[in-house]
């Protein structure tokens, strides 16, 4: 099994995201709301207001979407995120990583 992230921008991108997974027949995914660092910098860091512009930010609010995938269903999840989300070429557009998972408790099928 793998452990995709997809960091994403907007509510939208992430409904239409669960709503594609369960027409795969991905049926578990937990999303985390988030803030990146250039969020946090720009408005939290007085220093570093000015540079705003400088950091490449994505449209709408960030969120993770975390998903513990058997093999088969990783390059199925991939190809629906592209579809729906583009392909990450822009840099603040998101971004999409797998990680392999060798235990994992919580689920139907434990390793």
């Amino acid at each position: 099994m793998e452990l995709l992230f997809c960091v994403v921008h907007g509510h939208r991108l992430v409904e239409e995201l669960l709503t594609g997974f369960l027409d795969v027949g991905i049926r578990g995914a937990t999303v985390v709301d988030a803030k990146g660092m250039a969020e946090i910098l720009t408005t939290q860091v007085p220093i570093f207001a000015g540079f705003k512009s400088l950091f490449p930010v994505g449209g709408g609010h960030t969120y993770v979407i975390m998903s513990a995938l058997e093999q088969d269903q990783v390059d199925v999840a991939i190809r629906l995120i592209e579809e729906v989300a583009g392909d990450f070429e822009q840099p603040g557009s998101g971004i999409l990583f797998t990680v392999p998972l060798s235990r994992i408790k919580g689920l139907a099928g434990e390793l």
